[in-house]
């Protein structure tokens, strides 16, 4: 029975109808061929009952002096009262009966056809409805079907999924912003706390008339130079609205001519620096789709930290696998600190390694990253050098 039951939920929602329709029929037309024939011969029987009337008949003569009658002519009498009334029922019942048989069976065809390819679709889809009007993203559709309904249920399930990820894109956008306000109020209080307090400085000792032309020189040097900061904390934050704002353009390129372009601008970059350069090139992929400008961005920003704490040597790996293109640039220099690790890719993280620089490359290689369909991540060499990897789909 469950076979039975497994192979008709897999059937399309227009066959397994029809299917059912025409089982019911069957039954239908053999219960009504049997009450027909039945009641049919009760009435027969009933009609058989009523008294003979013989009108007409001849006589013959035996030779033993008897006579045989013989019918000619003979009618039937009127059916008794109670006869009548049985006979009235078995024929109201075998016209009937066979109308009931078909309701019956229609509303058991709905029955059935509700019960097995309706009832579980619907339910799971109405509680999916229920479960996103609350808000609540974290159930999964429990019904597996070939039919109609089951792709609808499939359909359904990725809505779902592609809602889930774009409220989490959503979310991890607005903790993002957030951060970038938390790191923005806190980074610009230094700057101009310094500002402000030249300028009491300034306001003292012209009240004290204590202000000489050497003191007045060293503070405003000090002060153009927490400008010169602001300005470039608002350079950053107008760089990363920007990286946030670009619209991917995915393109096939030619992946070979992508590796040699490449290779040719980082050789010169290498060579400028004094610095050798190598590639290892293990992919097998003649095209790419991908949007050439971002990627590029993004080895650039990689490629100009590996110089700028290099030693010697960096080196540019490309892989492929299955499902996404690997691009691994490696320096020999001092490697990452297990802060780096964790925050580097942070906005605004400044770390006395890099010479207080901002972490702004490396938030702005994420953030493209992120927007080309990859992911971005930093650990050490077993040579104690820096490794930056980025990973981007196919």
């Amino acid at each position: 029975m469950d076979k039975i039951k497994k192979v008709f939920q897999k059937m399309s929602l227009k066959k397994s109808l029809v299917l059912l329709a025409l089982f019911c029929l069957g039954v239908v037309s053999v219960f009504s061929i049997i009450t027909i024939l039945t009641f049919s011969n009760i009435r027969q029987k009933i009609l058989d009952a009523r008294p003979i009337v013989v009108t007409d008949y001849t006589s013959e003569y035996q030779t033993n002096n008897e006579i045989t009658v013989i019918p000619r002519e003979y009618t039937h009498g009127e059916l008794s009262k109670e006869n009548k009334i049985y006979y009235w029922i078995v024929t109201i019942l075998m016209a009937v009966l066979p109308v009931l048989y078909i309701i019956t069976a229609s509303v058991l065809v709905a029955k059935l056809y509700y019960k097995l390819k309706l009832q579980a679709p619907l339910e799971n889809l109405k509680n999916g409805i229920s479960h996103i009007s609350e808000q609540d993203l974290d159930f999964q559709l429990q019904y597996t079907s070939d039919d109609e309904l089951g792709e609808l249920c499939d359909t359904f399930e990725y809505m779902k999924n592609e809602i889930y990820k774009s409220n989490r894109i959503t979310w991890d956008m607005l903790q993002e912003r957030k951060t970038l306000t938390a790191s923005i109020s806190h980074d610009l209080r230094t700057p101009i706390t310094v500002i402000n307090g030249y300028l009491d400085y300034l306001k003292k000792s012209i009240e004290r008339e204590s202000l000489t032309s050497e003191v007045l020189q060293t503070t405003v040097k000090n002060m153009t130079g927490a400008v010169k900061r602001l300005e470039r904390y608002v350079d950053c934050v107008r760089d990363i609205q920007k990286m946030e704002d670009i619209e991917i353009r995915k393109e096939s390129y030619d992946f070979k001519e992508l590796i040699t372009d490449i290779t040719r601008e980082f050789s010169i970059l290498a060579t400028e620096h004094n610095k050798r350069f190598e590639i290892h090139d293990l992919s097998k992929t003649l095209l790419i789709e991908t949007d050439k400008d971002m990627l590029l961005k993004v080895m650039e920003n990689i490629f100009d930290n590996a110089l700028r704490f290099s030693v010697d040597k960096i080196i540019l790996t490309i892989e492929e696998t299955k499902d996404c293109f690997s691009f691994q640039v490696q320096d020999d220099g001092i490697g990452f600190t297990t802060e780096e690790l964790n925050f580097a890719t942070s906005f605004f993280y400044s770390s006395p390694a890099n010479g207080g620089n901002f972490g702004i490359g490396l938030s702005i290689c994420k953030i493209l990253c992120e927007k080309l369909g990859g992911v971005l991540y930093l650990e050490n060499t077993p040579n104690h050098g820096a490794s930056v990897t980025i990973k981007i789909k196919k």
